[in-house]
Parts: C-alpha cells; structure tokens; sequence
C-alpha cells in the first residue's frame, strides 16, 4: 500500500496517491491537516475524476480536517475494469479507504456524499457499516421510489436483469430539462463540464445498474434506514428530484437528523461549494461534540 511517511502529515497541501490493496488501485486527493483531525472521507458520482470537481469539497480544508476524496474502483484515474463496477465494489472501496484512514488517523470519520448519484452510494455504504461517525449527504435515494432516477419502478425493474447480462457499454444518458430559477448555473457547469469531458454523458451501464439495483433490488441495503446521525439538503430547483423527494426520505430517518435547504439548483453543491462545505463541517463538529437530537431548517 503506497500512503504518507510521518514528516508528511503536519499541514500537508493538497496530494495524489493510491491505496494498493485487495487488488485495487484506488485513487485519492487527500489534505491531512493532522494525526488528531476529523476526517472526512469524500464521494462523488463516477463521470469525471474527482480532481476535476475537487472544488465542491476543497473549502473543506480551511477547518483544519483530514479529507479524502476519490475515484470508484473502474472509474476517472483509478485502477479496475469499469465492467466489474457494482453496488459491492462500491463497498469494497470505501471499506478500503476507510480501513487506511483508521489505521493511520484516530479522529472520527465522517462521510460526505456529494454530486448527485455520489450522495447515493455514499448512502448506500452508510446502511451497511458502523465504521462512520456521521453523514452528510446532497443526494438521498429511498427504496422503491424511482421518480426521481428517471423512470417508472415497474420500467426500473424490468431493466435490472437485462443490464446485468448485456456487456458494459456506454449509453448517452441527458439529465432532465430545466427552465426557472438559475437555469443559467445549473446550464453553466454543464456546459464546462462537457467542455473538458466531451463524453460527460456517456454513462457506463454497469455503473447505472448499481444504481437503479439499490432502489429496487431484494438485498438492497436501502431496505434498511440510515440510523447515524445525517444532514440532508434539500434542494428547492431540483431538475432531478421534488422538494417532496427528499421530505419523505429525511422523515424516515431514525436518528439524529438535519434538513438544511437550499433555495437553488442541482448544482448548486459546485456553485455555492463554500456554503455546503461549512455547514457539512459543522454538522460533523456537532457530533462530535454531543448528538444534535434537533430538527433545523436552514434556508441558504
């Protein structure tokens, strides 16, 4: 495993490494502010690396945290076959990442799960381990509602099997038109994106089963509800899923919980990054602190 000798921990800036290990190859953009910091591992959805959307999570160094971002097992500049993508290396990655980070930090870790689909998995791994102290996440996904992915349940479940037997391809997958309130933004970051990724759209089909399997699955771990403490925003001009799509994920939450929304659009995590990363800070703060049993509203 390749990682930090100790005369590198001490106020180090913004560094690249892999963690070798299990036969991966992961890739992470790491800032170590210290042995003793919170840490804060980071996810995001599978289409570019995360060193081209590190701005949504950078701000996050400015608190003195350790910060781990990086790419899925198949995907941006990770090692893997993007064709061996699924809901288990989605786990086996993060228990990887996570498995370093105690090994070497004693703080708590906490998980923040941004951009979109990243939010999801981020969620997805949460149900199914005990090894994060708390959650924040941008985007949530509740079992069997599938409105918010694009299509009917019914239609969802039909795809599954089929997915999984076709060989991975990459399909052209657009999001949903979006006219209102700063269409301009959302439209903005589109627009740099497809700029440096001209195949920004170009979605790996294994990588939307893993996606469309967590909703609708029979062993999907969103049968069973977050119970650490989690922050949720809720994003009010959403081209993707209704202010009410996340209401009804945050009211089954079970414990310690925050709604905190935004009076923006999707990719507001990347436009107002500051924002997010400081109230994702204090949220983990708290926790840290003592449990935060409230509910709190905020309006950004």
């Amino acid at each position: 495993m390749v990682g930090y000798g100790a005369e590198e921990v001490e106020d180090m800036p913004w560094k690249q490494f892999y963690l070798d290990e299990n036969g991966k190859h992961l890739f992470c953009n790491a800032h170590l502010a210290g042995r003793g910091a919170m840490n804060v591992v980071v996810t995001h959805t599978p289409v570019v690396s995360t060193v081209d959307i590190a701005n949504y999570y950078a701000p996050l160094a400015q608190y003195g945290v350790n910060v781990f971002a990086f790419d899925f097992s198949g995907t941006g500049k990770s090692g893997g076959r993007e064709a061996d993508f699924s809901r288990r290396t989605i786990v086996e990655d993060l228990d990887l990442l996570v498995e370093y980070v105690a090994g070497r930090f004693p703080g708590p870790i906490n998980l923040y799960g941004s951009t979109g689909i990243g939010g999801i998995f981020a969620q997805y791994y949460v149900c199914q381990t005990d090894r994060i102290k708390s959650f924040a996440q941008f985007a949530c996904l509740t079992y069997g509602e599938t409105v918010g992915l694009g299509y009917p349940r019914w239609l969802v479940q039909a795809l599954c099997p089929v997915l999984h037997w076709l060989p991975n391809m990459r399909l052209t997958m657009k999001p949903p038109k979006y006219t209102g309130f700063h269409q301009e933004l959302d439209e903005a970051f589109y627009g740099e994106m497809l700029r440096l990724h001209p195949d920004f759209w170009r979605c790996s089909t294994k990588v939307t089963l893993a996606l469309l399997e967590m909703a609708v699955a029979g062993d999907s771990a969103f049968r069973r509800t977050v119970d650490i403490p989690t922050l949720v925003f809720q994003t009010m001009h959403d081209r993707y899923f209704s202010p009410a799509h996340f209401e009804r994920y945050f009211a089954a939450l079970k414990g310690p919980k925050r709604l905190i929304r935004i009076d923006d659009v999707h990719n507001s995590y990347y436009i107002h990054s500051e924002r997010f990363c400081k109230e994702v800070y204090t949220w983990f703060q708290e926790q840290a602190d003592g449990p935060v049993l409230q509910r709190e509203e905020i309006m950004l």
